[in-house]
């Protein structure tokens, strides 16, 4: 029985190039088979992500990124590093609010995703203050998922862009405060912020020097 029989109606367009999830398996010499069993799914479903790997969920990037041995980047995006938008500002030491009036993908600069992040959901603040220097210095850029921890519990002992119920949004370190469902708030060289309730709280994905972020036009 063959591994693959070709449906009629199926053919690949000779003139589309061949993306950068078909070049992995077949670099590997692999039948679609191979690859939908290794990564839990049917072949025609790999066949269908190989067409446009731009848009598969993050979900379906990850299995094929740990069934290659690559960062789930390269399996949407191929050698091109997706970017993301810069929506704002956060606090370190510095009174600042979000600032984040964008639609959803866009933002005041773009910078490039950090590997392993879905570029889907993250964006990047740029830091104001000093208070996490020189670590984290004035005017760096701070990524995070655009989804906040449902459970706040979950980021204790995490640097995160938090926001504090009826405060300011902030880069801080979070650990557990002395009243259940409060947190303290942890700096490089400034006051502890203690025992306050946040609305939400993303760890961070990574950080860049500001000038690596580019502006929009």
């Amino acid at each position: 029985m063959a591994d693959e029989a070709p449906k009629r109606g199926r053919k690949r367009d000779p003139d589309r190039p061949i993306s950068a999830l078909a070049a992995l398996r077949l670099a590997r010499g692999q039948t679609l088979r191979q690859v939908a069993d290794g990564v839990g799914t049917v072949p025609s479903n790999v066949s269908k992500f190989e067409m446009k790997p731009e848009a598969m969920r993050w979900y379906w990037a990850k299995r094929f990124a740990d069934y290659y041995g690559v960062d789930p980047g390269q399996v949407m995006f191929g050698g091109q590093v997706p970017v993301v938008p810069v929506v704002g500002y956060v606090g370190a030491g510095a009174a600042v609010e979000l600032v984040d009036p964008y639609p959803k993908g866009g933002g005041l600069r773009e910078a490039p995703c950090p590997p392993g992040a879905n570029p889907k959901k993250t964006v990047a603040v740029i830091v104001r203050g000093d208070s996490q220097a020189p670590t984290i210095p004035d005017g760096w850029v701070i990524f995070y998922s655009r989804d906040p921890e449902p459970d706040l519990s979950s980021v204790v002992n995490k640097l995160c862009v938090v926001k504090v119920v009826d405060g300011p949004v902030l880069l801080k370190q979070v650990r557990r405060g002395y009243t259940p469902g409060k947190f303290n708030l942890l700096s490089a060289n400034a006051p502890m912020i203690e025992d306050v309730a946040l609305e939400w709280a993303a760890p961070s994905r990574g950080m860049i020097p500001g000038d690596l972020a580019q502006e929009t036009t």
